[in-house]
């Protein structure tokens, strides 16, 4: 009897120390009753998981065309001290940069971030993010407006800079051979006589990196607008609504061959990179060159006493007068679909603040996009100052040309200094992908 009243003390014991144990496990569990369902979700871990999230790091994916002297990705790094959850990754894809944005627009896969480079409402505006909420849109510069916001309001694009460019000259080399800077076309191909007759050859009248491709580009982009927009009796409606005849066009790959031939451009056109136009430049070998004023900045590493000036684009037709080329230079913009449109719209911002603008701008040796942004440009200021009237036109592509024709202005100069097609093909060939991509949808 005594023997089975302590029995029955132990199994007491027992129950009740399960109870115990049991309760204490459900203070870390929550119960839900679904009609005879009951489901214990353990939550012992949530401060745990709520911490995480917190802790959750970000990547963005930004895509550019160059990253010279690192200068973004310098950015992106400090953006990243100062922004722990979030990295960033910087891939300056170069040349072949638009044909990558193709296919990543094609499947609607884009970095988060990407520069726009001059395209930001035609091209890729229907992938961009509506920015017009941002705090730097109140500083934008009234120049660059028009280029990165619609007739609706939304902001496609952060211009931390914008071009005001045209060719630029070795204001040494033009002093000592006496030459004035030339606003024609005609006073053009005069100084190149006069340089190259006075030098001895010793100096190219203009350097052109024609293995790099996109500087021939730049070449017909620049003078395209004084051979057919910017007179007064101008071809810009018949190109815009493709009732343009193409046999007008001749005359410019006729003037660009007509360098060639006269030994004003350098001997290794088609084999000299962009590194080495900057170096020529720098080595007082050049007077002209159809680069913006970045090419003076580069040409100081080589020589920093180096006397470079930049030059509106001559006028072609008689009674024109010279032009700047303008528009978008640096401009980024925000994928709308992507995953992580703040932390990009952060990084926006950060490179909107006028230390980081300023950096930009001056590397760049253009001025800003922001209005409180001031930039020093060194001895280019008072160049700016000077011809601070001076008409500014859009890179003629960017408006008269469907998407895809810079690469046919490209691939077809190279091939006319090859001397595979002549003058009158390659306005052939233009009219033709002209058509072909009009009609693409």
């Amino acid at each position: 009897m005594f023997f089975k009243k302590n029995l029955m003390m132990v199994i007491a014991i027992v129950l009740t120390l399960g109870m115990v144990v049991g309760c204490s496990n459900n203070d870390n569990n929550k119960q839900t009753t679904d009609g005879d369902k009951t489901e214990t979700v353990d939550n012992k871990d949530d401060n745990k998981k709520d911490d995480g999230k917190k802790d959750e790091v970000q990547t963005l994916d930004i895509a550019i065309v160059a990253d010279p002297d690192n200068m973004i990705s310098t950015i992106a790094e400090q953006f990243m001290k100062d922004n722990p959850n979030i990295k960033v990754e910087v891939n300056a894809i170069g040349q072949d940069y638009e044909n990558v944005l193709k296919i990543k627009m094609a499947s609607n896969q884009l970095p988060d971030i990407f520069e726009t480079h001059g395209w930001s409402q035609v091209r890729y505006g229907k992938y961009l993010a509506d920015l017009r909420d941002e705090s730097w849109v109140g500083r934008l510069s009234e120049s660059i407006k028009p280029a990165v916001i619609d007739n609706d309001g939304k902001v496609y694009a952060l211009p931390v800079d914008q071009e005001k460019t045209g060719m630029v000259y070795n204001a040494g080399l033009l002093e000592e051979y006496g030459v004035d800077v030339p606003t024609t076309y005609a006073q053009l191909l005069e100084a190149c006589e006069t340089i190259k007759t006075k030098s001895g050859g010793k100096v190219t009248p203009i350097h052109l990196a024609g293995k790099d491709s996109w500087p021939v580009g730049f070449f017909f982009d620049f003078f395209a607008t004084p051979s057919f927009i910017s007179m007064e009796d101008n071809y810009g409606e018949q190109l815009k609504d493709g009732s343009f005849d193409w046999n007008n066009f001749t005359p410019l790959p006729a003037k660009f061959l007509e360098l060639y031939k006269k030994g004003y451009l350098n001997e290794d056109v088609l084999t000299a990179g962009y590194t080495d136009s900057a170096m020529a430049f720098g080595n007082n070998e050049v007077a002209f060159a159809v680069y913006g004023p970045y090419l003076i900045q580069e040409a100081k590493k080589t020589n920093p006493d180096i006397k470079g000036g930049i030059m509106p684009v001559p006028a072609i037709a008689e009674g024109d007068t010279h032009t700047f080329v303008g528009g978008e230079r640096f401009s980024i913009g925000v994928w709308k679909d992507s995953k992580s449109v703040d932390a990009a719209k952060l990084f926006l911002e950060y490179c909107a603040r006028p230390e980081n603008a300023k950096k930009i701008c001056e590397f760049n040796a253009v001025p800003s996009g922001l209005n409180d942004v001031e930039v020093d440009l060194g001895d280019l200021t008072s160049y700016y100052d000077s011809y601070k009237d001076v008409r500014i036109f859009p890179y003629f592509d960017r408006v008269y040309l469907p998407n895809g024709m810079w690469d046919t202005m490209c691939k077809n100069g190279q091939d006319l200094l090859a001397g595979a097609i002549t003058p009158e093909q390659f306005s052939e060939n233009m009219e033709k992908e002209y058509i072909r991509l009009r009609n693409v949808k």
